[in-house]
């Protein structure tokens, strides 16, 4: 089972704040205190989702990071050391060389644990496969072993492994290479999360599918359905991971938890507030492990990303319902560094070592 932590100060209700939120809580320490527990609880990552790309416009949403993402992630990443981060960032509001610069350098800074949650351009499918294959592209400006330090004849490169793009499409046009050396994973991991018209764009590049179903039942039928797109387009299952996104309500008893799901209703003003969307799961400790069991063995998805609704419940999750996840041996102790190995991602091979061993 792979899990991933969805990074709020105060929990992913609009209302949380009111349960002992403090100005303290939005600072990096309490965030960071967060991420190491997901860290101790043996998860894969930590997500910044960044209200999808949306500017704030009149309201500072009580859900939302109050950092830049990749920013943080760069701070978070000097702290916490095992965990992955993923940090999402709109097509509409990045140059493909600035981002494909910021992310190879927060790999680099992070050892190769980091990926970018791509989010896609309304209306314009072809920008953003070109905008896509430009990124990857820049991310593959480096050979692994292309600076040589060969002080005796001053080379500090070797220029036959530099990869100068020369690009010149529809809607970019990009020379490269980038000024950063290749990722200790080959590339940061690409993550989308599955909607609309993203889905065809998802099937050609992503590696990390974020659903938002808002039962297990449809989010099953969502992944089962990409899989076949995924084929389509000459992709393997295997070489990507799907999760589901989760709301645990957590309580001692049923009646308790059904209790505080009830108190935590979302209104209208509430889903206006709150970019995620996710099936909720209710109940003890026990029962939440139950449930992801069942779902697991179910569907087409490997594993879950917890978006809880409040801090306390997410302290929750991690002292109750994750020993039991553990000792049904759905969390293992993974082996490797960086974010594709935890995720069972294989390392991409530099294009040129990729046509050798075709050919």
């Amino acid at each position: 089972m792979h899990l991933g932590f969805s990074l709020t100060p105060f929990g992913h209700h609009p209302s949380a704040w009111r349960e002992g939120g403090t100005p303290e809580k939005l600072g990096f320490d309490a965030l960071l205190s967060q991420v190491e527990q997901a860290e101790e609880a043996g998860f894969d990552f930590v997500l910044l989702a960044d209200r999808l790309g949306q500017r704030p416009t009149d309201d500072l949403s009580p859900v939302a990071t109050p950092f830049e993402p990749t920013t943080l992630v760069a701070a978070l990443a000097t702290r916490a050391r095992r965990i992955g981060f993923l940090a999402a960032a709109a097509t509409a509001q990045h140059e493909p060389y600035n981002l494909a610069r910021r992310f190879a350098s927060l790999d680099q800074i992070s050892r190769g644990r980091t990926g970018w949650v791509a989010l896609p351009t309304a209306g314009d499918p072809g920008r953003d496969a070109e905008y896509l294959g430009l990124v990857r592209a820049l991310w593959d400006s480096w050979e692994d072993d292309a600076f040589i330090y060969d002080k005796a004849a001053g080379r500090f490169f070797e220029p036959g492994k530099m990869r100068v793009l020369g690009h010149k499409g529809e809607h970019f046009a990009v020379r490269g290479p980038l000024n950063v050396n290749r990722s200790p994973q080959g590339r940061p991991v690409v993550a989308q999360f599955l909607n609309g018209e993203a889905r065809v764009l998802a099937a050609h590049h992503a590696e990390l599918i974020l659903l938002q179903e808002a039962t297990p039942e449809n989010a099953n039928e969502a992944a089962d359905d990409f899989a076949h797109l995924l084929e389509a387009n000459g992709r393997r299952r295997e070489d990507v991971r799907i999760l589901a996104n989760v709301v645990p309500v957590i309580g001692e008893s049923s009646e308790a938890a059904q209790a505080a799901s009830h108190a935590l209703r979302f209104s209208e003003a509430d889903r206006a507030m709150q970019p995620l969307s996710a099936a909720r799961l209710v109940g003890t400790p026990v029962e939440i492990a139950d449930a992801l069991a069942q779902w697991l063995g179910a569907g087409q998805v490997d594993g879950f990303t917890i978006l809880p609704p409040t801090v306390a419940i997410g302290n929750l999750f991690f002292s109750d319902v994750v020993p039991e996840l553990r000792r049904r041996g759905l969390i293992e102790t993974k082996s490797g560094f960086t974010l594709r190995d935890r995720l069972g991602l294989s390392r991409p091979f530099y294009p040129a070592a990729e046509l050798e061993r075709v050919s």
